[in-house]
């Protein structure tokens, strides 16, 4: 996984309309709201995801793969891995404890 899921967090994804948040307390409910999101985003009739024979783990066809075979941990990582991408940040946010 490209990043350490470990602590409860608030994972953020800065989308074209305002940002959508999700407090996740695993790491599988990390994972859960990026499948969410991919398959929200996949689904839509303007998909911005492109297939790009230079990179093919960042196009749709990837994206689709990874929705068929419901695989949580590649939603995430797949969506990490776009975080810089324009429409498309992704962060997390721990909260402090005490």
């Amino acid at each position: 996984m490209a990043r350490r899921l470990s602590s409860a967090g608030i994972l953020t994804f800065k989308e074209k309309h305002g940002d959508r948040y999700f407090v996740c307390n695993t790491p599988e409910d990390y994972c859960k709201a990026a499948m969410k999101i991919l398959k929200e985003r996949a689904s839509e009739k303007f998909c911005w995801y492109y297939d790009d024979p230079k990179d093919p783990d960042t196009g749709l066809t990837r994206a689709k793969e990874i929705i068929e075979t419901n695989d949580l941990e590649a939603a995430f990582e797949f969506l990490d891995l776009r975080s810089d991408w324009e429409y498309e940040g992704m962060d997390i946010e721990y909260p402090e404890t005490y």
